[in-house]
């Protein structure tokens, strides 16, 4: 050892050990450099234990893991930061079924609420906090009503829940959303910051797909255009020497501030009915897992597009809104004992073996304000429904045999069948899939590029009379109309599918492109309306996720 002149041999010694040290975590470095180095890939995993002494315990694992190697416990996932490569971020949360099921559904809250707590505050920020600022006393007495909303749906779903699935399913859902809400919360304090969101935005959040628009309905009908609507549209596709390829889109029209996107899969170990000392066992729902397009503090998708899955089914659900020309606020506020469609429609997700099965859970509890027309096919026999669901009123047909003749079906928010509330004979209702537009465009989408194309403003026609045809209209940017709004198509979804099920599944984030016409960006249309965390320019290609845990 080398005497330090001037210094204490003990001085010496620890100088020396220092060296050593240092050296050490040097040559550490280069090893892991160039063996050992975790990527920050910007995937976010983390899991949830818990048992009957402890409660709930989250352990974060970083960023740069092996997926599969993420332990289950209770619940598990992992948050993909994409918003910027591609317009979407992903979550994926898996739960087990060893746990009941109240201690899954608030585990995989508490995990999506501490994993997208900032993409929560945003999204708030732009679609809540901008809106309140404007209408202080609308927004209280909205909030009020959720309160009370709450509180009646709960007690009614605590009381049903041991007997009745559907009520057992919303049970889950406001359980999911009080654990939610406490990750968002866990999050924020772990990070320090000092932002804040209170039980009502939460609610909002969650519940944003039932509540009319306020920018619309206390600024009048021409905040928005009222043609301006989100579409869904079924075609056969022909491949040669095979049964035809189904393609079904779907586009969600909405406010640009709303554009701030999440890909969900949850993947549930949830019962029909809950296991207690009484039921020791239970048939598990059906299905086991949800795929969705959505958003930030939301537990159903609020663009009504949902693919489930479970043992040997798959059903594909997609929504728009009906016309309702005397929607209003203060009706929707009356019926303070509705369940919110944000919850029954994940109550018929999870409970649907097939379309016939998803309709009937859906005209439980119908709310009075809701208005929508829902499509769903089951990939593996091609077998097509038509939902309308109406204030207090749902019908519903099998249109499967109308879709196959005429190869095509569009659903563009307008009530087709009559007015009763029994399965329509198809002989009532051959018109419904051929409206002129449809017709006409039908013969020239045969390729998956065609539709692809089509769905995202395409107009195979080349018509020179601007919006002339649905396929322009339904496609439409009110950012480039004489009188710009911030309002319009915000994606595009496709599902192809065959007799053997799913066979691919991509989304596209952002405004349509029609023909030639060049992509949004916020600092040259609207740079005042708050999009806080969303890309400036939206010029994504489609995404189709890989999911983890099947």
């Amino acid at each position: 050892m080398l005497k330090v002149v001037g210094a204490s041999w003990l001085q010496t010694r620890i100088s020396t050990y220092i060296l050593v040290a240092v050296a050490l975590l040097g040559i550490g470095a280069i090893i892991l450099g160039e063996y050992g180095y975790v990527e920050k890939d910007g995937t976010y995993s983390a899991t949830v234990s818990w048992n009957h002494k402890g409660g709930y315990r989250i352990d974060f694992w970083g960023q740069g893991n092996d997926l599969a190697d993420v332990r289950l416990n209770a619940a598990r996932a992992y948050y993909k930061t994409g918003i910027y490569e591609s317009g979407w971020s992903i979550i994926e949360i898996e739960t087990s079924s060893k746990y009941p099921d109240t201690v899954q559904a608030y585990a995989a809250g508490l995990l999506e609420g501490s994993l997208t707590w900032q993409m929560i505050h945003h999204h708030w920020h732009n679609t809540v906090n901008v809106v309140c600022e404007k209408w202080a006393d609308e927004c209280q007495k909205l909030m009020q009503f959720l309160r009370e909303n709450t509180v009646i749906v709960r007690e009614r779903a605590e009381r049903l829940a041991e007997t009745d699935p559907f009520w057992h399913m919303v049970r889950l859902f406001y359980v999911q959303l009080d654990g939610l809400e406490a990750g968002w919360k866990f999050a924020v304090r772990r990070s320090r910051q000092t932002v804040e969101m209170n039980k009502e935005h939460f609610l909002w959040l969650a519940m944003a797909a039932d509540l009319p628009d306020l920018e619309r309905v206390l600024n009048g009908s021409e905040s928005y255009r009222d043609y301006i609507k989100g579409m869904i549209f079924l075609k056969n596709l022909p491949r040669e020497g095979q049964n035809p390829l189904v393609a079904i889109g779907h586009t969600t029209a909405a406010p640009y501030a709303k554009m701030l996107r999440l890909l969900k899969k949850y993947t549930f170990g949830y019962h029909v009915l809950p296991i207690s000392k009484t039921r020791p066992t239970s048939t598990s729902v059906p299905s086991r897992s949800i795929i969705m397009s959505s958003y930030p503090g939301a537990l159903s998708s609020h663009d009504e597009f949902y693919l489930t899955q479970g043992e040997n089914h798959e059903l594909i659900i997609a929504g728009t809104p009906l016309t309702m020309t005397n929607r209003s606020l203060w009706n929707f506020m009356n019926a303070k004992d509705q369940v919110m469609s944000s919850a029954g429609v994940m109550a018929a997700n999870r409970l649907a073996i097939n379309g016939e099965s998803w309709s009937r859970s859906m005209s439980l509890q119908n709310g009075i304000d809701v208005a929508r027309q829902w499509v769903t096919l089951e990939p593996r026999n091609g077998v097509v429904w038509l939902v309308e669901q109406l204030p207090e009123l749902v019908r519903t047909a099998d249109i499967s045999e109308q879709f196959a003749g005429a190869d095509v079906l569009w659903a563009i928010g307008e009530v087709h069948l009559a007015e009763t509330n029994v399965v329509i004979n198809e002989k009532e209702n051959n018109d419904m899939a051929k409206s002129e537009p449809v017709v006409r465009l039908q013969s020239n989408i045969t390729t998956t590029e065609h539709f692809r194309r089509l769905m995202r403003g395409y107009n195979h026609e080349k018509s020179t009379i601007k919006n002339e045809d649905s396929a322009q209209i339904l496609t439409n940017r009110e950012d480039l109309e004489r009188v710009d709004l911030p309002f319009g198509i915000i994606d595009m979804k496709i599902v192809l599918a065959d007799a053997d099920g799913v066979e691919s599944f991509e989304v596209t984030s952002g405004p349509s492109m029609l023909d030639n016409t060049q992509p949004f960006r916020w600092s040259t249309t609207f740079p005042n309306i708050s999009h806080v965390g969303q890309p400036d320019l939206f010029d994504f290609a489609s995404v189709t996720p890989l999911w983890v845990w099947i």
